[in-house]
């Protein structure tokens, strides 16, 4: 990397797999111990939206605070936060005292954590890289993460087993406490931004300019707008497939939960390995044949694993769905280079909103569809959506201001210094 070593490289993509394989740990068991302690399996759907209304409500503070300060030490506080919470949480399970509202606010928290840290890595790596490294670091990101969380969905029943419920949240916590302690490494050796010590306003009003200073950037950068959209087409199709895989699965497949969990990790596997290979191929045939591969493999996916009739078929097209999830990793480099480097917080949590906000009109529609036997259709349609998307991605990158994001360039625009100017907030201290 331009101002990373290789170390330093391995180090954060060991703190991005060990925070994962916690939150893998974490929301498998956590659906058991709520349905437990109320009785009641509809209650895990409360904890599903619980992990969803974090981004939607607090997103633009989370954007501000990330402009206004360090963002790889607050990705840190925000595993050491999460650390405490389920260290609570495992107490109080173990005292008996965890009730019903304890688990939903456990659950909110712990997304709220997940925010926090996701925004705050793509701050920090968005500021510290060079454009194609930063591409690469996108990839990194994706290998580690779905690696780590599919490691802690395989071993939390296996640990459940055979520790016990309140033990096992506990090793969940630990891994917090890891991710934490290798991300503070990473962070200090990170460049400090500086900022403007001349700012006026404070409070309320200080944060609604700051807001409001970040989205006249996205309107002076439509390009900005356009990544991020390709981005919230692919989670929509994210949050889809993960509300209907089990329900699809039960009531289509007529299988059980073991099949269930075979296909789901198919994703994984998908997302795995194509993270490995896409720098390579973008590299080889350029981004946007790559971007625009990536949603026909997503469509042919969808639409074939609407037909499937059995695990086999539907395990090797969720693998497919994982392969074409690298669409994002391009699209969010792109957006991460079009935007000024003062304002990646806000620019991503601006739309970290939308895709929370997506993904609760996604899990409404498919509660209304339960029992109505749509999910075919349903994926069909998510599949009519990624086609639609190709010709607008072929015709827009056909423009200057798209396309010079989509090819590699040593001198990326969103480094470029001269652009914005910094926005209002705390003065810095220098190199950490």
């Amino acid at each position: 990397m331009g101002r990373v070593t290789p170390q330093t490289v391995r180090l954060y993509g060991v703190s991005i797999a060990t925070a994962k394989v916690g939150t893998g740990f974490f929301f498998l068991i956590n659906t058991w111990l709520v349905i437990g302690i109320t009785g009641r399996p509809s209650s895990a759907a409360i904890t599903l939206v619980m992990t969803v209304l974090p981004g939607v409500l607090l997103s633009p503070f989370i954007g501000v605070a990330l402009d206004r300060c360090q963002p790889a030490r607050l990705a840190c506080q925000a595993d050491l936060f999460r650390w405490i919470v389920l260290a609570g949480y495992g107490l109080l399970y173990a005292a008996g005292r965890a009730t019903a509202p304890t688990a939903y606010a456990v659950s909110f928290l712990i997304a709220l954590g997940n925010e926090i840290q996701v925004l705050s890595w793509r701050t920090a790596v968005a500021r510290e890289a060079s454009p194609d490294e930063l591409f690469r670091l996108n990839a990194l990101t994706v290998v580690t993460g779905q690696s780590g969380q599919i490691l802690g969905a395989a071993a939390s029943g296996i640990v459940l087993a055979a520790i016990g419920a309140a033990a096992t949240v506990g090793v969940a916590s630990m891994t917090y406490l890891l991710a934490a302690l290798s991300g503070f490494v990473v962070a200090r050796r990170m460049r400090a931004v500086e900022f403007d010590p001349h700012a006026s306003g404070s409070g309320a009003k200080k944060h609604l300019n700051d807001l409001r200073a970040g989205m006249r950037h996205i309107a002076e950068r439509p390009e900005i707008a356009f990544f991020y959209g390709l981005m919230l087409a692919n989670m929509t199709v994210i949050f889809g497939i993960n509300a209907m895989l089990a329900p699809f699965v039960r009531e289509e497949l007529r299988l059980g939960a073991d099949a269930f969990g075979k296909i789901d990790a198919g994703y994984a596997l998908g997302a795995i390995v194509s993270g490995l290979v896409i720098v390579r191929l973008a590299d080889r045939f350029g981004r946007r044949t790559i971007l625009v591969l990536g949603f026909l493999v997503a469509a042919s996916s969808l639409l074939a694993f609407a037909q499937c009739r059995g695990l086999l078929a539907a395990f090797v097209t969720y693998v497919g769905l994982g392969v074409s999830f690298q669409s994002s990793v391009i699209a969010l480099s792109a957006a991460q280079r079009a935007t000024d480097p003062h304002y990646q917080g806000r620019v991503n949590a601006s739309f970290n909103v939308l895709n929370g906000a997506a993904g609760l009109l996604i899990y409404g529609i498919v509660a209304i569809s339960a029992g109505h036997h749509l999910y075919r259709q349903l994926y069909v349609c998510q599949a009519a959506t990624m086609l639609i998307l190709i010709p607008i991605v072929v015709l827009a990158s056909r423009r200057h201001r798209i396309n010079q994001f989509l090819v590699r360039d040593d001198q990326a625009p969103s480094l470029n210094f001269r652009s914005t100017p910094m926005p209002a907030c705390q003065q810095g201290v220098g190199r950490s």
